[in-house]
């Protein structure tokens, strides 16, 4: 037990404002991937996806304001500066991924697209299971299991990149080879972001084993 736990109780607001946080990614992924599967329709969702990315820079705002104002933290102030910006990545990513889909006006959806979003969502699930085990501070195996499996997810993801790109460039038509290579780096980009995250609460959660 450190000394500071004895002096104050720990201000949980942290944890409950990184469970939001991992809510709105887990959100975001599910509309993102609601687009991939009814293209052409459904590119209005990602107004959805702006909106989302809004609330989470009003949470992020509210986490360094309660950062400022904490004399307790149930983390080190460091980590929580290193855990925010790395959430606030992951949704800005999402909404400029599904920005560019609904503004490359595609005529349809391909595996591709279909594949990497349920990626980019399972990983979102597996974010929001690793925060709820990081807030207990008491279970960094559990936390280690899903940040394992965040990383084998991203390494799928790359694999898929490295194919998709390949298959790509043996089509004729150079105007959606732009489009759609942008698209799947952009995922890409998601997909990084997210195991940013991972990277992090693994490390948080180490650190209070």
């Amino acid at each position: 037990m450190r000394i500071r736990d004895l002096i104050l109780p720990e201000d949980q607001i942290f944890f409950t404002l990184f469970k939001d946080m991992a809510a709105k990614i887990k959100e975001a992924a599910e509309t993102l991937n609601e687009i991939t599967h009814e293209l052409p329709g459904g590119t209005e969702k990602s107004h959805k996806v702006r909106q989302i990315e809004h609330l989470g820079d009003e949470t992020t705002r509210h986490i360094y304001e309660r950062l400022n104002e904490s004399l307790i933290t149930p983390l080190e102030p460091d980590e929580i500066a290193r855990l925010a910006p790395a959430f606030d990545d992951v949704l800005d990513k999402l909404d400029w991924v599904t920005h560019q889909i609904a503004t490359y006006g595609l005529a349809q959806s391909d595996d591709v697209l279909k594949e990497y979003s349920y990626l980019i969502l399972m990983t979102a699930n597996e974010i929001t299971d690793a925060m709820d085990a990081l807030s207990t501070l008491s279970k960094p195996a559990d936390v280690s299991s899903h940040v394992v499996e965040i990383s084998r997810l991203y390494n799928l993801s790359g694999e898929l990149l490295s194919r998709a790109v390949l298959d790509l460039f043996k089509t004729q038509d150079l105007l959606m080879i732009i489009k759609l290579k942008d698209i799947y780096e952009s995922m890409g980009k998601v997909m990084e972001k997210c195991n940013d995250v991972g990277h992090a609460l693994s490390d948080i959660s180490m650190s209070h084993s």
